[in-house]
């Protein structure tokens, strides 16, 4: 399993490397992918909020990060913390260290883990963290091998031991979204890649969230996918509330802990034995699929908005 990556083109890099890449070429693979967001869903708290607690509270509090904040420059925001941080001289380690002390969402490791190698499932992890945060955490539950790919926002410490944060794109065409990064584009973009690239084509795609960025990239599923909301957060609230509205196309499913999410998963009917051939799906999903297998030259003829170098 190549090394988890913060964009595609990244992922591309590794592709020699990569199992799911090598097992693509050839035959067309039809398998299963599920997508996760991570704060809050992989992780019990906020990433950077987390961080963010380390400064004083008069600092936290002060004009300069609230016009940030007020102004939805959330990337920027993080970027002035890591800096106050840095005068602060909180030491790398320190922030590392925080970062493994964060616990699950009881039952997710097992989650991943049984869906990685016991239903084969691809997965990828799409956040608004950072690349230093997510890596940190999941090498330290031993889940590093775990994923396909990781779309976040691109973070190093430098040389001083100042940790930097990037956006991982720069989009204004989705509103749901946030302008660093649109999940949902992520996720169609993947998906189109896999199949273009790899012959792997998706005959069901899970997208585990809780928040309201989360709503894109399960607003763009399939009839035949899944959407996994976590219970009582804004993700289940508003589609709960607008789902005619929003016209959610997936199956709606409610989690409370990745031990909930993995006995909803593990009883559905469509995962019953290995990935289906054509035949064994039904006649909208098949229809559904087709037209997307169409649509996908089209898609990836349009350049996709670039990760920020």
């Amino acid at each position: 399993m190549s090394t988890p990556s913060t964009s595609a083109a990244a992922a591309d890099a590794d592709a020699d490397a990569h199992p799911t890449n090598q097992r693509g070429l050839g035959k067309q693979q039809r398998r299963r992918l599920a997508a996760f967001d991570f704060d809050h869903t992989i992780v019990s708290q906020n990433t950077d909020t987390v961080v963010r607690d380390m400064l004083p509270n008069e600092l936290v509090s002060s004009c300069a990060l609230t016009d940030l904040m007020e102004n939805e420059c959330w990337t920027e925001y993080m970027a002035e913390i890591f800096r106050l941080l840095y005068a602060q001289q909180v030491p790398e380690a320190r922030i590392r260290d925080t970062i493994r002390c964060i616990p699950e969402v009881p039952g997710f490791v097992r989650l991943i883990k049984h869906l990685q190698k016991k239903l084969n499932f691809d997965l990828i992890i799409i956040s608004d963290s950072n690349s230093i945060f997510i890596d940190e955490w999941l090498r330290a539950h031993n889940l590093s091998d775990s994923f396909n790919a990781i779309f976040t926002n691109p973070a190093e410490f430098n040389e001083h031991g100042q940790l930097l944060v990037r956006p991982y794109h720069r989009q204004t065409d989705c509103k749901l979204s946030a302008s660093n990064l649109c999940k949902g584009r992520v996720l169609e973009h993947f998906v189109i890649e896999q199949d273009l690239r790899y012959n792997i084509r998706y005959d069901h795609v899970f997208y585990v969230g809780d928040g309201n960025n989360d709503i894109c990239p399960v607003l763009r599923q399939r009839a035949c996918d899944f959407a996994c909301a976590r219970q009582g957060f804004a993700m289940e609230k508003h589609l709960i509330k607008n789902r005619n509205k929003l016209k959610l196309r997936a199956h709606l499913l409610i989690w409370r802990n990745g031990f909930d999410l993995l006995e909803q998963i593990c009883v559905l009917p469509q995962l019953q034995g290995p990935p289906s051939q054509a035949h064994n799906l039904d006649a909208n999903c098949k229809a559904e699929i087709g037209r997307r297998a169409s649509a996908v030259a089209a898609a990836a003829a349009a350049a996709p908005t670039d990760p920020v170098e």
